[in-house]
């Protein structure tokens, strides 16, 4: 014998024919709306130099890691400036080394002229010339060593235009769009590579005005997402009051107990309860259809089959809630496609 599906209730068996009784029950209306998973930090990554974009290693929808190389500006003319200010230091040395001989000189000639005024054997004036000179001398070899300065910053200045040849993503994140491609003009400022942090993701739906009172701060959600065919727990955390004058949709923003393995851009489902109802809960084998319609086939006392269209409510597990039963019905499971209404069912 087979047994009988009664929904929790007594079992038995009848034949070949598998049996459930109908069982009425108030359970929640669900329903679901379209989600997009989005990270709400983003960063839009730009080079400090212009230059060619010389590469890209990265694709849209790449996962990067902090450090790693997003795209390459060519150096050709940051070498040309490296060059330019390295010939600068060269110069502004050669400049001190000169000024330190000029004002060597013109002490060595300070200290004899003061010598030989202390003898009496040149005049004031002369000596006085003479330390004039030397103090000359002396703000020049300053003033080269503050050109050497001078050189030496624009030549560090140099080398840090270099390293930002290379730029490299600053965060944990996705590749969400690319800007430029290779070959391309790169501008200071403008962003080559777009990034969302992974670190944080949240999800959201356009709700129509119809629903969105039915939405509150804090409810449950489940995120389903197909592709990774994964169910996540999450809240309502934002209610946007503002619609869209178009539409009439309002966003409603959810955040994620855990998002694991979730990306910025996928496509989700968030299911939301909204209410409840009474319905009468069959087993899904129940169901079946005749002439395009959907019904279940129901045993009365005499044991015949009777055809009941009935209309989905919504799935409960292994159960479907239905309209168009009473409920303590028996119903048949998987009944034959053969059975047709009004059949006496055969002890």
């Amino acid at each position: 014998m087979k047994k009988i599906l009664a929904l929790g209730l007594s079992i038995a068996s009848l034949f070949a024919f598998e049996y459930a009784t109908a069982k009425k029950e108030v359970i929640d209306i669900k329903k679901s709306y379209v989600a997009d998973i989005y990270s709400p930090k983003q960063v839009m990554v730009a080079t400090r130099l212009m230059g060619y974009v010389k590469t890209i290693p990265v694709e849209e929808g790449d996962v990067v890691k902090k450090g790693d190389l997003l795209f390459e500006v060519d150096p050709a003319d940051i070498y040309s400036m490296l060059n330019q200010a390295r010939g600068a230091v060269l110069q502004a040395k050669s400049g001190v080394l000169m000024a330190e001989l000029a004002y060597a000189d013109a002490k060595k000639d300070y200290l004899r002229f003061k010598n030989l005024y202390a003898q009496g054997a040149v005049s004031k004036r002369d000596f006085e010339k003479m330390k004039l000179m030397m103090d000359i001398r002396k703000k020049q070899v300053d003033m080269a060593k503050g050109m050497l300065k001078q050189a030496e910053a624009g030549l560090a200045r140099a080398r840090a235009q270099l390293k930002y040849a290379k730029v490299k993503s600053p965060i944990d994140g996705v590749v969400t769009m690319k800007m430029k491609k290779v070959a391309e003009m790169a501008l200071p400022g403008y962003p080559v590579v777009v990034l969302s942090d992974i670190n944080t993701i949240k999800a959201k739906s356009m709700v129509k005005e119809s629903d969105i009172e039915k939405f509150k701060l804090g409810m449950p959600v489940s995120i389903y997402v197909p592709s990774l065919k994964k169910e996540y727990s999450a809240k309502v955390s934002t209610i946007i009051p503002a619609g869209d004058n178009f539409t009439h949709s309002f966003v409603v923003k959810y955040t994620f107990d855990n998002h694991k393995g979730l990306l910025p851009g996928m496509y989700a489902k968030a299911v939301v309860t909204i209410g409840k109802t009474e319905a009468v809960l069959v087993p899904f084998g129940a169901l079946t259809t005749r002439s395009g319609i959907v019904g279940v086939f129901v045993i009365d006392d005499s044991g015949v089959a009777h055809f009941v269209p009935v209309k989905q409510v919504a799935q409960l597990n292994d159960n479907i809630a239905v309209k168009g039963l009473k409920g303590g019905e028996k119903v048949i499971i998987y009944p034959p496609a053969n059975l047709a209404d009004g059949q006496k069912i055969e002890e």
